[in-house]
């Protein structure tokens, strides 16, 4: 693995541009680290921390041919790092309005279409909505908007301003933790789970 302990970041970001990796690598390591803080200061929570972190360098990555042209890679970073940040926080506050409409609407019948397509137990619905409580905000949020919402990959990554594969990741994992927490939790899967999760919202 190459490394370039003497480069500058305007170097660093110069061979990104052409696609080097480990040029990539060590600007990661160097300004997630620095960076990190500052985002948990603001979203306050380690783990919706990480994916904001992440949500960076995977747009840094996916627009590398433009880094040749940046002057002065420590503030267009910073500044991409506290955009991303506050993207977060706007979408997560919208989020958070749009979920509460949404339960309003649902309150009246979820629980009669549950009994009548289903005919699962209470109990496993509320094992179903602590999971999904659980989940990091920005893994609920791809979650809600797809399985609930009825959104498509495509629409979440625009409304939330990440890439589709981060979204398809972010469902993915979504899925793996719910169905590992019924599984815990002693709950047979008779049905599949991707069609549980859709009828007992």
């Amino acid at each position: 693995m190459k490394t370039y302990s003497n480069h500058t970041a305007t170097e660093l970001f110069a061979l990104i541009a052409q696609g080097d990796e480990s040029a990539f690598r060590q600007v990661f390591h160097q300004y997630n680290k620095q960076l990190f803080p500052f985002v948990l200061s603001l979203v306050k929570s380690d783990a919706d921390a990480k994916e904001v972190m992440q949500e960076v360098f995977v747009r840094l990555w996916l627009h590398r041919e433009k880094l040749a042209q940046v002057e002065n890679p420590g503030g267009w970073l910073n500044t991409m790092t506290a955009n991303a940040a506050y993207d977060f926080l706007h979408n997560q506050a919208r989020y958070e309005i749009r979920l509460k409409e949404f339960q309003n609407l649902q309150a009246g019948n979820a629980q009669l279409e549950i009994s009548q397509q289903m005919g699962e137990t209470t109990a496993t619905q509320d094992l179903i909505q602590e999971a999904i409580r659980q989940l990091p905000l920005r893994r609920r949020q791809v979650f809600q908007l797809i399985k609930l919402e009825g959104y498509s990959r495509k629409e979440v990554a625009e409304q939330l301003n990440i890439s589709e594969n981060t979204v398809r990741n972010q469902l993915g994992e979504a899925m793996n933790f719910v169905e590992d927490y019924l599984i815990r939790n002693h709950v047979a899967l008779l049905v599949p789970l991707s069609i549980m999760l859709i009828t007992s919202m």
